[in-house]
Formats: C-alpha cells, sequence, structure tokens
C-alpha cells in the first residue's frame, strides 16, 4: 500500500504545530497533526495542499467557518476529492478580518456522507502584524499622558476587549498589565461558525484565563457572543464562570448559504435609509440580550461608512443609548477605530451611559491608545462614568 502524504506550503507566513510543520514539508498519512496552526501577515495569503497517490476511493473533504476562505482544486494524479475531483486541495484564505480561520478536513470515501471520517484534520490561521519587538505597550508620550490621566480622575482603565488570539495568550496579557499598568481582560468568541462554540471549550477557556494572575488578582474571563440565541446555547453554569459578555452588531442575519451576514465583508447596499432603519433595530435586539458591553458601537458596513454623519441621525442615536443605559450595557470606546464619532459619545454621556475600553486585536500587536486619551479628555470622564463587572 502506497504512503498518502501531506503536503504543506505556507506563502509569506510561519506554522506551528505538533508536528513542527515546516514550509514545504511532506509527512506520512499517519503523521498528519490533528491540528495545524499558521500565522500570517495582515492580507498574505496562505495556501497549503492535502494529496495522496491512494486509489482506494477516499478523499478529502472540507468544512470551514468563514466566506473569507476559498478552496481551489489542483488536478495532480491520486484518487482524492473535492466536488469529484481527483488530486490535490489547496485552501487560499484570500483576505483576513476576523480570525481564527477554521478549516476542518474529513477523509472518506464520497458516497458515505454520514460515515465517520478515517482522518480527520483541523487547520487555524491567524493574522498577525508581523515581527514585533514585543507585546507590551511602549513607554511613550500616550502611555504616560494616559496613566497620568487616570489617576487624577480616579479611572482604574481596563482593555476588556482583549482577544487569546494571533498569538496572544493569558499570560502576555498578565505582563501587558504588569508593565503598563493597565489591566487586562481576556475574551475569545463564541458561535456556531467560530473555534469556540460549545460549553466545554468556554469552560476550558474560563479556566485558562482564570489560572494566571496579574499582581496577586486573576484575569477576567469574558466571552464575545456572535450568534443571537447564544444565551439559550450558554448554559447557566458555563455562563457563571464568566466575569462579562462582549457583543457587538457587525454580524446581521444570515446569507441565502446559511452563512452568517459578515457585515465587514458587505460590498453594496441597495436601499440605504431602509437598511439603517433595520440595522438601528438589530442594535435593539442585540441590547436586550444579558450583555455587558456593546463593542464598536455604531460601526457601519463600508458601502456606508462615507455617509455616517447622514445615517446616524440624532434619534437613531438617541434610541440606542436610551436601550444602553436602561439596559446597564456599557459603550465602548475602542482603540484605533473612527466609532462611534465624538457626537455620539457626547450625548451618550448626556443620556448617563456608562463606558468602557477595548483594543480588539487580531494579534499581539500593542495598538495606539491615543483614542482612549482624547475620549476621556473629551468627556471629561470620572471613576463614576466607567464600567466595572456586576454593575448590570
Amino acid at each position: 500500500m502506497k504512503r498518502r502524504l501531506f503536503a504543506a506550503a505556507l506563502c509569506s507566513a510561519w506554522a506551528l504545530s505538533a508536528a513542527d510543520l515546516r514550509e514545504g514539508a511532506f509527512y506520512p498519512f499517519a503523521e498528519i497533526p490533528a491540528e495545524l496552526i499558521a500565522r500570517s501577515p495582515a492580507g498574505a495569503p496562505v495556501t497549503f495542499s492535502l494529496e495522496e497517490n491512494m486509489t482506494t476511493g477516499y478523499g478529502w473533504e472540507f468544512d470551514s467557518n468563514t466566506n473569507e476562505c476559498s478552496v481551489v482544486a489542483d488536478h495532480v494524479g491520486g484518487a482524492s476529492s473535492l466536488a469529484g475531483a481527483p488530486g490535490r486541495m489547496k485552501v487560499t484564505v484570500k483576505s483576513l478580518v476576523q480570525t481564527p480561520v477554521r478549516v476542518e478536513f474529513f477523509y472518506r470515501r464520497p458516497w458515505e456522507k454520514n460515515a465517520a471520517p478515517a482522518r480527520k484534520m483541523r487547520f487555524l490561521l491567524y493574522t498577525a502584524a508581523g515581527k514585533t519587538s514585543g507585546a507590551n505597550y511602549p513607554d511613550g508620550a500616550v502611555l504616560r499622558l494616559l496613566k497620568a490621566e487616570c489617576a487624577a480622575r480616579g479611572i482604574v482603565i481596563t482593555d476588556w476587549h482583549l482577544h487569546i488570539r494571533g498569538g496572544m495568550t493569558p499570560e502576555m496579557a498578565a505582563e501587558r498589565e504588569r508593565a503598563s499598568g493597565i489591566r487586562s481582560g481576556a475574551i475569545e468568541n463564541h458561535g456556531r461558525e467560530w473555534e469556540i462554540n460549545d460549553n466545554a471549550r468556554l469552560r476550558e477557556f474560563a479556566a485558562r484565563v482564570k489560572a494566571v494572575k496579574s499582581d496577586g488578582h486573576r484575569l477576567p474571563a469574558g466571552i464575545q457572543v456572535n450568534d443571537r440565541d447564544w444565551f439559550r446555547q450558554i448554559d447557566p453554569t458555563t455562563r457563571a464562570e464568566f466575569d462579562y459578555i462582549l457583543a457587538d452588531t457587525m454580524i446581521m442575519g444570515r446569507l441565502p448559504g446559511g452563512r452568517d451576514n459578515r457585515l465587514w465583508l458587505v460590498k453594496k447596499i441597495n436601499d440605504p435609509d431602509a437598511w439603517m432603519e433595520r440595522y438601528v433595530e438589530h442594535n435593539l435586539r442585540i441590547l436586550d440580550e444579558p450583555i455587558d458591553i456593546l463593542a464598536n458601537p455604531t460601526y457601519l458596513p463600508a458601502p456606508l461608512a462615507g455617509d455616517y454623519d447622514r445615517l446616524w441621525t440624532d434619534e437613531r442615536m438617541r434610541r440606542v443609548i436610551k436601550k444602553a443605559v436602561s439596559r446597564g450595557v456599557a459603550i465602548e470606546i475602542q482603540a484605533e477605530s473612527p466609532y462611534p464619532r465624538p457626537k455620539f459619545l457626547r450625548m451618550a454621556k448626556a443620556m448617563g451611559a456608562k463606558f468602557s475600553f477595548g483594543t480588539n486585536n487580531f494579534d499581539t500587536r500593542p495598538k495606539d491608545l491615543s483614542r482612549w486619551l482624547e475620549a476621556i479628555t473629551w468627556l471629561d470622564l470620572r471613576a463614576g462614568d466607567i464600567w466595572s463587572p456586576g454593575m448590570r
């Protein structure tokens, strides 16, 4: 019997796995890692291939958690199949906006769809900004001024939107906190199309985060929820393991094929005003969920971003803010984000909203915190304006 081989080619990327995957390496079928991880600079395509030389009728099939991933069949002999085509299979991720991208491969006979696969492999791809000198904030003017303003105002500032992804770990988050004086939460996404998608994995994540301490206190553990029925998916015992729940409005409805409609991928909106009315209602529904933080507030997809000031009318802003205040949900001020605009933030403060801070990282790269500093001074924020767990 001939060996089945795994070939990997990572373009402009590097990979880590238990099998010590190397660019261009071939592996015997029995040694294919169950999980393979690559980290790529943002926007750099990553391609790898699976191939085998058997003619037993077995083949590779795939499933992915994202529509940011395209799969291409390269017909080079053998009996593996992708949509009935023999040969080698390549996976190319053309654009990375939200990570991780997950692709699962199943090796089985194509006519035995309900049978357990003979082999299964999961490929995870994280965006990385490239090599950095470290994950800690540089000790520059912005950090010094931010810390001075917070000390003068009695504010304990925390990055509640810090993802454990793209190389970031709870240990690195704790070290960043010790080095900068800015506290770190730690979150990951939960949902059907995301890597953490059941209660067992959530509990594992919570335990991993809560085991890490910084200056005597443990890291707070959070979840970013992406499914609108998340509060039915996550059981109460698992929910109690977490300190806070964060949500944004950037997934709205489903596409015809059943995938989530990710607004950052939307290319065209025919009737902006009608869409905006639906979007405001979408915001209000999410604020009715038992969440603690509304992240990326007032985000608009690219086709509408240039019309922000017309579409986000005073009336629409007030409806969203009023709901957030009544539900005790914090409004996030995000580093390196243009949203929300100052007018929304000033209106939110006048209406009694609480605020949280976040970076929404994709990797270990420290983000520019100028926007946090600007918002604190624009709004004249004090300790009583800042959200903390348990305020709902």
